[in-house]
């Protein structure tokens, strides 16, 4: 009876463990759109940008604590986008990760979804010539997918596209003209750390 139990144990199926993951990552922004002012509404020229994220992996689900931030956002060659003289946007987003099941995905890439909420951080300068600094804080959503594959036990690469929007729907006077909005998609590839 012993032996039967102890045979049952030895050879059941352990539960795969739960992984941490960090990402620094280097990103381009691109679409983006605004009701901002002095700032171009159709923004579908490239951004570099930098962030890192954190995420707790289990088999299917996970969590992740994703920031990122483009300098100059709003700064272009255009007529209106040239009175910015210095510009950025800021996103803090916590998420919810569904990944490939890990038992599926050990030896090759597994893809991935991901969905959240947080907040971005939108701050443009026009100068002297304006004299307007814009500052905003506005609650954020964000919803995009991935996927990442291991070259050693502990580091891999990563890539992922997500879709950035705020979700306010306030208004300053004087920053915009309409409630205050901004939506861009972000294109990042990362370095995946595994712990």
């Amino acid at each position: 009876m012993c032996a039967a139990a102890a045979l049952i144990f030895v050879c059941a199926p352990r539960p795969v463990s739960a992984e941490w993951q960090l990402k620094p990552f280097i990103a381009g922004t691109y679409g983006g759109d605004t009701t901002f002012l002095f700032v171009r509404q159709s923004d579908n020229y490239g951004h570099v940008g930098l962030g890192v994220s954190g995420m707790w992996l289990g088999e299917i689900f996970g969590g992740e604590v994703d920031f990122g931030h483009t300098p100059n956002f709003f700064q272009g060659s255009d007529p209106v986008a040239a009175l910015v003289v210095d510009s950025g946007v800021t996103t803090v987003t916590g998420n919810v990760v569904v990944a490939m099941p890990k038992r599926l995905a050990q030896y090759t890439l597994r893809p991935y979804i991901v969905g959240g909420a947080g907040l971005m951080h939108i701050r443009y300068d026009t100068g002297t010539i304006l004299q307007l600094q814009t500052l905003s804080n506005l609650k954020a959503m964000d919803l995009g997918a991935g996927v990442t594959g291991f070259l050693t036990r502990r580091l891999g690469v990563s890539w992922d596209v997500r879709y950035f929007r705020s979700i306010d729907r306030t208004r300053e006077a004087g920053s915009s003209i309409d409630s205050e909005r901004l939506s861009f998609w972000r294109l990042n590839m990362a370095l995946a750390i595994r712990f």
